[in-house]
């Protein structure tokens, strides 16, 4: 037990270490940047590397304390900085994952209805006008609008703020329409009877999204910097992009493998949950089931 215990402490460490610490001095340093520069400087690396020689200089003469405690002071702000991360980050997943039900989660879904059926009319206006033209000016159009159609096929309806949101939203639909059960109230009791393959895909999904999320909390930190320091807002844009963009990814990959971790062991879930079903019933009787299953033990009331 104890070589167990302390394995885990060694994995949380090196985890820590490369999440939290190593970013957070990334991000100190280039708060340092950021204040000894300014705006009037932004580019000048001759003024940095001057101020670095004097403090060199007067750091020589020092006892050894005072520079431990110059490295303590940045691993302290380096570790708070990656809490906060931590924390923005769970509350750009609460962002994404909105449903949209109030204000402004709707505001944001009924503009994004606007855009598709705006982008739906410029798409049939395109296939228009490339019917009535002839030659190889209207196939190349006839094609590009065709191209365009068939993304617009392809993109789900919104039906939440973000595309993200339509992910996670999609995914419970699908298994409540082709299972009649709410994956909310029935996904912790399937997880604790998957494999360790399937759990395992599912983990490294939900890391990969953890991870999107706090590298978004890492933009907001960076893009603070441009009170002071005006390329800290082109560096936080960069960095938020890059965290949409995987964060996106990531989603698509965690609904897919909760999606097909419901469609391989929904017959192991109601064999566990002591629910009878007849070995001819279709997955949707079964599902069934199920989920008048849970509602008796929990109530209709519980999520």
């Amino acid at each position: 037990m104890s070589a167990l215990l302390t394995g885990i402490g060694t994995r949380i460490a090196e985890r820590w270490l490369q999440t939290v610490v190593l970013a957070g001095l990334l991000w100190v340093a280039t708060a340092v940047v950021a204040v000894r520069l300014g705006h009037s400087h932004p580019f000048d690396v001759g003024r940095l590397s001057a101020w670095l020689d004097q403090v060199a200089r007067e750091r020589a003469g020092r006892s050894a304390s005072a520079v431990l405690l110059t490295v303590a002071g940045a691993l302290l702000a380096a570790g708070a900085a990656g809490l906060a991360t931590g924390a923005l980050g769970g509350a750009f997943q609460r962002l994404w994952g909105a449903s949209g039900a109030g204000p402004p989660g709707s505001w944001i879904q009924r503009w994004r209805l606007d855009r598709r059926r705006r982008r739906d009319e410029r798409t049939r206006r395109a296939v228009a006008r490339s019917v009535t033209h002839r030659g190889r000016g209207g196939r190349l159009l006839l094609a590009h609008a065709g191209r365009a159609a068939d993304r617009r096929r392809r993109t789900p309806r919104p039906t939440g703020p973000t595309r993200i949101g339509d992910t996670f939203l999609g995914v419970a639909s699908r298994v409540e329409r082709r299972y009649g059960l709410e994956l909310e109230r029935a996904w912790p009791r399937l997880w604790a009877l998957l494999p360790e393959a399937p759990r395992a895909d599912v983990s490294g999904a939900r890391q990969a999204y953890d991870a999107a999320a706090r590298l978004a909390g890492w933009a907001l930190l960076y893009t603070a910097l441009a009170v002071v320091w005006w390329p800290g807002a082109a560096i936080g844009t960069s960095v938020l992009a890059t965290a949409v963009v995987r964060a996106r990814d990531a989603a698509e990959l965690l609904a897919t493998t909760v999606e097909s971790a419901v469609d391989l062991h929904l017959t192991d879930l109601a064999g566990s949950l002591g629910v009878r079903a007849d070995e001819d019933a279709s997955a949707l009787a079964r599902g069934r089931a199920i989920a008048r299953h849970l509602a008796e033990r929990d109530g209709p009331g519980d999520p």
